[in-house]
């Protein structure tokens, strides 16, 4: 058996051009392993680096710098290893066993008191018909202002109390319902109408995508709070981000291809088809994890321990060794979102709106973390057009 070759901290951030602190960042994420070395010295594993080193210069086209892996700013929200998102020192796969979204969202807004105590706000004003969930809500947080005269407060004894009445209102403009006091996961599993064992998973899945760290949504809500904007307004920076095919609406993508999918179909084969033609695999592969998505992990066990009767959840251990044998890929939570969509029958967008649902606890959570901050979030961008001349 070859020896592992390692490499000191100074060498190893030489190799992927990186500062030792984005290293370390890597290192925490589980994306580069480590050993003990001489005194207090740690050395790290070429192996890793070199992998990671040449999936960073597969994403980054030449004339480009990168806009992804490397940290921009402290939190202590949230943590992204190999193993999943840990939620102020609490794993999210744990949490996925048994919290609801209320309670991790008043886990990561950090409450000393339920914020959730309070009746749940008004209904938003009627809405133009045709519109999809991601759209009713935009323009529902838009109109927030006209039932909170405070909705432009920065006081933070109010926008915790705040944050969890957007929540509620939110969840009404995705389901297009009135905003009530009882659990999301109860209200989206009477709203599509589903069995107790999709409401344990529709749960787990708000649970497990509560926050992810800096995703481009994150930041996006990040940036507005650090201009001092409204909540709402924080909200709708995020929702614009989220709503992009290659965010929030990739379950979308997912469902297409898997809308194929029929007892009789040879699904390897399928998948084998969409290889040669040239074609992604939508749902399959992260940026960060190197393996399996954790959130998507847990979601795809926990429905195949539930309905192993199923006829498509019986061709999903198919499905999953195919996109490992052919794409070299595993599946991320957009897949499992779209596997519960499909073994369910729940209604269209259901991905979109569970995912959305649960990832506005975690926007709030961030906007309050950023009005906390002093600075404002300004980066610079490298010119490379035309000299003057």
């Amino acid at each position: 058996m070859n020896k592992p070759i390692y490499l000191s901290a100074k060498e190893a951030a030489a190799e992927l051009g990186v500062q030792p602190a984005t290293l370390y960042a890597y290192v925490s994420r589980g994306m580069i392993s480590s050993v003990a070395g001489a005194g207090k010295q740690r050395r790290y594993d070429a192996a890793d680096v070199r992998r990671l080193k040449g999936r960073r210069a597969l994403e980054e086209p030449a004339g480009t710098r990168p806009l992804t892996g490397d940290p921009v700013l402290e939190t202590e929200l949230t943590m992204i290893s190999q193993d999943g998102a840990i939620y102020r020192g609490r794993p999210a796969v744990d949490l996925a066993e048994n919290a609801t979204l209320e309670s991790v969202a008043t886990l990561l807004w950090g409450c000393a008191h339920d914020p959730f105590a309070d009746p749940a706000p008004l209904a938003p004003p009627e809405l133009p018909n045709g519109l999809g969930p991601l759209d009713r809500v935009m323009m529902a947080l838009a109109a927030w202002p006209l039932q909170d005269k405070a909705a432009h407060t920065q006081s933070p004894k109010l926008l915790q109390t705040k944050g969890a009445a957007l929540l509620r209102y939110g969840v009404a403009a995705l389901l297009k319902t009135d905003p009530k006091t009882i659990p999301v996961h109860t209200q989206i599993a009477q709203a599509f109408g589903v069995s107790s064992k999709a409401k344990h998973l529709i749960r787990a899945a708000l649970v497990l995508s509560a926050d992810h760290e800096l995703n481009t949504s994150t930041f996006a809500a990040r940036c507005a709070a650090s201009t001092r904007a409204p909540l709402h307004a924080a909200l709708l920076s995020g929702l614009g981000a989220f709503s992009g095919p290659r965010h929030g609406a990739a379950s979308g993508r997912a469902d297409a291809w898997m809308a194929e999918i029929t007892p009789e179909t040879d699904v390897e084969s399928l998948i084998a088809d969409r290889l040669a033609r040239g074609e992604t695999l939508p749902g399959f592969g992260h940026k960060i994890y190197t393996e399996k998505d954790p959130r998507s992990h847990w979601l795809l066990t926990t429905l195949i321990a539930s309905e192993p009767d199923h006829p498509f959840v019986r061709q999903l251990p198919v499905i999953l060794k195919a996109g490992r044998d052919l794409f070299g890929l595993f599946p991320n939570i957009d897949f499992a979102l779209a596997a519960m969509q499909k073994t369910y029958e729940l209604p269209k967008d259901s991905g979109k709106i569970i995912f959305c649902a649960g990832r506005m606890a975690g926007w709030i959570a961030h906007a309050l973390e950023q009005y906390g901050a002093q600075e404002q979030i300004r980066p610079r961008a490298t010119y490379i057009g035309i000299s003057a001349s």
